[in-house]
């Protein structure tokens, strides 16, 4: 019999349960009752039917809840990202080398049991596909391979304890991709093909046991990515992810009928610095922007409230000894740490004139100084000589004490709206296309010039541009986004070469510190470090947008990457005939 045809008799099965009947050669009281109580309300669920029925290699963000209804991984990850048992039901490992246990008597919907030559080949499938949305996520796997009917052994080229994070990645039944149909999957729902139409029924073979109160989904077929929404107002699809902080044209905002829930991520908001300008590469500086920044406020503004403040690149937030993690703007922080480098430099000299002559901080220019401790500059502010003569520069000019009053005909140094002279001058790049992000630059901007003697000037370019100019390092700072793996692995942003370094940054111990947080689990040194050398500046986690149909279902909960997490929790939803409140159905079957 074929798995259509299977699953086909495992859907009859469950309704013959649900009105009654009995099976032949099976006893009506035999094993528990599901007494949950099945709603007949309406649930549709998108499918772009252009992508493909693998779910390891499509790529197609709208099947995304799909996949999450019809497969499982080795790990299903929590609201913290913390990795909780699914297919896998334990594991050993030292950070380099894993062996992971399989669940015993998992089926597939075809009722063939997983073993580890099916994991293996799922993640084979991952790595040999470079559009794979997982294949990121294994390229440090060296060895792949069953150990054992139940094992799958992987070594990696260099340690991480956190990689059992990655592997939410969906496992199918080895050689079933091939089919033509959906590859066999271990998930609560299992694709009936109905003619020309799928819909999803409860899997007779879950091993999560019995599910909540949808046992049946409709498949609404659409050939463009951008028909999910209008299906979703129409009320044809019941369930739908959006972006909120994106492009105009990109963004949703759906009101009415709906309840709008958030879930924590790994898009990371921050700015980039870059090294190549002398202005950014005293850690202090870089430490007095962050500490300008009103982090809270901007999420609560600019980011929808749908943003996460973040002062470190791990979310959520990590408490580490010696660390503040104040979301609040801190104005007066920011100036005296700005500041602080030239009170330092001022105390050295002070302490170092002994003798009557210092080199200046350039090494090509001697700079004489009088009893008081002052200079000696003549009229015009041009340093000179115990003789009188003017200092000349190694190319044979005069050099004028930056300190000296302008004189007529002379440019005078910049000042700040509040008169002060300009210390800090610099360029933030973002990309104009985004209103959300360009309203978010203009207020940090905003922060940074409440510094005395910061001026901060926004270059909102569009997206051609502002990419282009990033790769070419052609910035001061430029406010960035990325999507970090739920291991919040940070090498593409702070090891030289990274794919993600687009400043230049490089510090051999940070990365050492790096690469000994990966093989520990422990991040509390790398925290600390990246605090004190602030190398780029974290703002905020975006969150996701997970709209459904109000008075639907009770109970839901969706998590980072899936919305049926739970979906045996979930309960019966009815609304009164007299429009009063919704009521949860209590009466058993």
């Amino acid at each position: 019999m074929s798995w259509k045809k299977r699953a086909l008799a495992a859907a009859l099965a469950g309704l013959c349960l649900l009105s009654g009947c009995s099976l032949p050669g099976r006893q009506q009281d035999e094993g528990p009752k599901d007494t949950v109580d099945v709603s007949d309300a309406y649930f549709g669920l998108a499918w772009y039917k252009n992508g493909t029925l693998n779910p390891v290699t499509d790529t197609d963000s709208i099947n995304a809840m799909l996949r999450e209804a019809l497969y499982e991984g080795l790990f299903e990850l929590t609201d913290d990202f913390t990795p909780q048992n699914v297919l896998c039901e334990g594991y050993s490992g030292d950070g380099t080398t894993f062996t992971f246990t399989l669940r015993q008597g998992v089926k597939f919907w075809s009722g063939q049991t997983l073993t580890a030559d099916d994991v293996v080949a799922s993640y084979r499938a991952a790595m040999d596909n470079a559009s794979s949305p997982y294949h990121s996520r294994l390229a440090d796997v060296t060895t792949l391979e069953s150990a054992g009917t139940y094992k799958v052994r992987i070594v990696l080229s260099s340690p991480n304890a956190d990689f059992p994070r990655l592997l939410n990645i969906p496992v199918y039944r080895r050689g079933s991709a091939d089919s033509g149909s959906f590859a066999d999957g271990t998930g609560p729902y299992v694709p009936v093909e109905n003619g020309s139409a799928y819909t999803l029924e409860k899997n007779e073979n879950w091993h999560g046991g019995f599910l909540g109160t949808i046992r049946h989904i409709e498949l609404v077929g659409i050939t463009r990515a951008d028909a999910a929404e209008s299906s979703f107002r129409t009320g044809d699809v019941s369930v739908m992810r959006s972006s909120r902080i994106a492009a105009d044209d990109e963004t949703t905002v759906i009101g009415g009928a709906v309840d709008t829930l958030q879930t924590p991520s790994t898009a990371l908001h921050y700015i980039g610095i870059n090294y190549a300008n002398e202005q950014l590469k005293d850690a202090k500086v870089r430490r007095a922007l962050s500490a300008a920044i009103g982090r809270r406020a901007l999420c609560e503004t600019q980011l929808q409230t749908f943003a996460d403040p973040a002062v470190l690149p791990v979310n959520p937030q990590q408490q580490v000894s010696g660390v503040t993690l104040s979301t609040e703007a801190d104005t007066a922080g920011a100036y005296e740490l700005l500041h602080s480098e030239t009170d330092d430099k001022k105390a050295d000299d002070t302490a170092s004139q002994d003798s009557a002559a210092q080199t200046a901080a350039d090494g090509d220019v001697t700079i004489y100084y009088a009893e008081d401790g002052t200079p000696l500059t003549d009229d015009e502010g041009y340093y000179i000589d115990e003789e009188g003569d003017r200092v000349l520069n190694a190319e044979g000019e005069p050099v004028k004490d930056p300190s000296a009053p302008a004189q007529s005909g002379e440019d005078t140094p910049a000042t700040d709206a509040a008169g002060e002279q300009i210390v800090l001058s610099l360029h933030l790049l973002v990309n104009a296309d985004n209103a959300f992000k360009v309203a978010a630059a203009e207020q940090l901007a905003a922060s940074w010039n409440a510094v005395e003697g910061v001026s901060v000037t926004v270059d909102a370019v569009d997206y051609e541009t502002f990419t282009a100019r990033i790769r070419e390092g052609s910035f001061d700072l430029y406010y960035g986004e990325t999507r970090l793996t739920p291991d919040f692995d940070l090498r593409p942003l702070l090891t030289q070469g990274g794919s993600l370094n687009f400043g230049g940054y490089h510090d051999p111990d940070m990365e050492s510190t790096l690469a000994a947080a990966r093989k520990s689990g422990d991040r509390s040194a790398l925290c600390k470090q990246f605090a004190e050398q602030m190398p780029f500046i974290p703002i905020a986690f975006e969150r996701e947008q997970v709209i459904i149909r109000k008075n639907l279902i009770n109970g839901f909960s969706p998590v980072p990457y899936s919305v049926f997490f739970g979906q045996e929790n979930w309960t019966r939803v009815y609304a009164a005939e007299s429009g009063s409140d919704a009521q949860t159905d209590e009466a058993a079957q």
